[in-house]
């Protein structure tokens, strides 16, 4: 390992009641990418807000360039080349591209006004290293989940950051996008001598683009080494601290009779001509570059999208499903891609979430019924392995993985028997993955629910789904047999032309 760009020395963290980190050493070679993995709770982003000066270390001290930062605080650390990109984007919604890539330093003229031409050229020059296609111009909120990561990627690149955190930056891109991101993050490693910190629960990328590698468990650090001389189950076995072997379940055949039914569905410059139909009991798995149009399928089924043509039918009925309301009324059920903003409350508690979608559930007489809701709540808590203090807690300070089984125990308790899962397992570590997939099966053998996933995780969509559906261009690909389907074959799919 060459001279570390970035060292962190003996860092201890206590928080009242919690001791996050203990004794944690790390160090990150100039020009390296260096890998930080563990299950959601084992510190990293602790350790990361550390970094960052968001946190103060209650013992320990950050050293970069062999000099020991005195009392670092964010500003500090901005201004030393330190950049940290969280998975929870801090942006300003409503402004443009290029005023959050320079937010509180836009470039001025002469006469002390802000230079607005100067501002979209310098993010056009930016966007364009990033081979990111984007209008300067554009509002953030009119982007979509990945977009926007990519602008703090560029906002970034443009403090001429040399250490750069990016916590699970896959969570919100498609291949072709981490490809770009990948190929950029090899330039400025070799090229300008830029270091990254890589967080990922996707073991698979760790191996394309870092040559280090830190486990975390429990606030402390397991090991550091290549990452050449580790295997994927030495990995998981480090995080999680036993073993984890046949990570996908067993799952039966799923019954004949078919209760899902997308025949000709359009709409315009999105999707062309949809057919395909889900038994009872199947898993039946989307896949496809960003962009293909998967989200967008499950967002017609759901009634979250108005259709321009084509017919949605449920155990032979046609429907018109015009709200997700409507859809959720006929046991149609849709857990979205982006969890945080857009399907759960997260200043809620969980028993709100939890029960939100189906109040009569939890009602007598016209009112709530608090005892009952209790009941219910903790049933639901025991039978998902929910780990949460009790139904009173906040969701927001639940782990990905214990908010998206709030979720999937949401459509449970309305009624959901049709169930349209949007990247079941974004942001989620690898032992609460296993947990989600052991729930999808089983509201498929014991409910006989159907499920419809899309993921843009290929092994989960091999390991997990009967068939699967790819997607390209907003049309069907092909729909093929989980059973003989690879990696290779389905990417052929989504990119020929």
């Amino acid at each position: 390992m060459t001279a570390p760009v970035l060292e962190m020395r003996g860092i201890h963290k206590r928080f009242p009641g919690v001791y996050a980190l203990k004794n944690v050493s790390f160090a990150v070679a100039r020009g390296s990418v260096h890998a930080l993995v563990g299950e959601n709770g084992a510190g990293k982003s602790t350790l990361m807000r550390i970094l960052s000066g968001a946190y103060t270390a209650s013992e320990g001290s950050v050293v970069i360039d062999g000099v020991e930062i005195d009392n670092p605080t964010p500003e500090k650390m901005l201004q030393l080349g330190v950049a940290v990109i969280y998975q929870e984007l801090a942006q300003a919604p409503h402004l443009t591209v290029a005023e959050n890539i320079f937010l509180g330093r836009l470039p001025k003229t002469g006469f002390g006004t802000v230079d607005w031409r100067k501002a979209r050229a310098d993010a056009r020059k930016i966007l364009d290293s990033l081979n990111f296609k984007v209008d300067p111009a554009a509002r953030i909120d009119r982007l979509s989940v990945a977009q926007r990561q990519m602008v703090e990627i560029a906002k970034a690149i443009s403090r001429n950051a040399r250490i750069v955190v990016l916590d699970e930056p896959s969570a919100v891109l498609g291949d072709s996008e981490l490809h770009n991101l990948f190929a950029l993050i090899r330039k400025l490693s070799k090229e300008q001598g830029v270091s990254f910190v890589y967080i990922s629960h996707r073991l698979k990328e760790l191996y394309e683009i870092c040559q280090d590698v830190t486990v975390l468990r429990d606030g402390q650090v397991i090991s550091t080494a290549p990452l050449a001389g580790i295997t994927t189950d030495d990995l998981i076995r480090q995080m999680v601290g036993r073993e984890m072997n046949d990570i996908f379940p067993q799952r039966p055949e799923p019954k004949a009779d078919i209760r899902l039914s997308v025949a000709n569905v359009n709409r315009k410059g999105v999707l062309q001509d949809i057919n395909f139909e889900v038994r009872r009991g199947e898993i039946f798995g989307i896949c496809g570059l960003a962009g293909s149009g998967r989200t967008e399928v499950l967002r017609a089924i759901a009634g979250a999208d108005a259709l321009d043509s084509g017919e949605i039918t449920v155990d032979g009925e046609r429907l018109a499903l015009r709200s997700p309301g409507a859809a959720l009324s006929k046991g149609i059920g849709l857990l979205p891609e982006d969890r945080k903003t857009e399907g759960l409350f997260l200043d809620q508690s969980v028993a709100f979430n939890v029960t939100i979608s189906a109040l009569k559930s939890v009602s007598g007489g016209g009112f709530l019924r608090s005892n009952r809701e209790r009941r219910k709540v903790a049933g639901y808590i025991e039978q998902m392995r929910i780990k949460t203090p009790s139904g009173a807690t906040r969701v927001r300070t639940l782990s990905g993985g214990n908010q998206q089984k709030c979720g999937i125990a949401r459509q449970l308790n309305a009624g959901t028997t049709i169930l349209l899962v949007d990247e079941p397992t974004r942001g989620v570590d690898v032992a609460a993955k296993r947990e989600i997939y052991d729930l999808l099966v089983q509201l498929t053998s014991t409910l006989g629910a159907s499920i419809v996933m899309v993921s843009s995780e290929l092994p989960e969509v091999l390991g997990l789904c009967d068939r699967i559906m790819v997607m390209r261009q907003g049309s069907v690909a092909a729909i093929v047999d989980g059973k003989g389907a690879t990696e290779e074959s389905l990417m052929a799919h989504a990119v020929w032309n």
